[in-house]
């Protein structure tokens, strides 16, 4: 069974999507489950990519601090991408996509702001103690592959993956 649904608040330009193929079993192998976030570039909804994430925890029944950790994760990114694509302006877009199998959760973060040069990407030292800039390493800690997808000219892409379980790489 397939099924869409849409919901759009036109006040403050929140997308939810929900595609699915399958109920989440060990078919799920073949037909991952697709979820879609859109969010306004202010941190106040980043409550909202919380909670949504802390319910895809419990859907692939993660342990709670594996959980948590991808949330820390997902949450610095898309901080980042608040203050540093559109400049702590509130009125750019911010597109989650995740594909959800049991063995592995992949997660798209598309924002439409300001150019993000790969090259200067990279965390700071962890022995430099300051407030602030671990995002980078913090998500390089986290997820189990991380790349950033700037060739286009109207978006940048942060694509991260976790794996779980046997098929975790060392």
């Amino acid at each position: 069974m397939y099924y869409k649904k849409k919901n759009k608040l036109a006040r403050s330009g929140l997308s939810v999507s929900l595609r699915t193929g399958q109920p989440m079993t060990d078919t799920m192998t073949t037909n991952p489950e697709h979820l879609i976030l859109s969010i306004p570039s202010h941190p106040r909804y980043l409550q909202l990519v919380r909670g949504m994430f802390k319910k895809v925890g419990a859907i692939m029944d993660l342990p709670g601090t594996e959980t948590e950790n991808i949330i820390l994760a997902v949450d610095e990114a898309c901080a980042n991408v608040i203050k540093h694509s559109y400049m702590n302006q509130p009125h750019g877009k911010i597109n989650l996509y995740l594909e959800i199998l049991p063995a592995k959760l992949q997660v798209t973060i598309e924002d439409f702001g300001c150019k993000s040069d790969p090259a200067r990407m990279h965390p700071r030292d962890i022995d430099d103690i300051k407030p602030g800039g671990l995002g980078l390493h913090i998500i390089d800690c986290v997820m189990d592959s991380v790349h950033f997808d700037c060739a286009s000219k109207t978006r940048n892409q942060l694509k991260m993956v976790k794996q779980f379980g046997h098929n975790k790489n060392p």
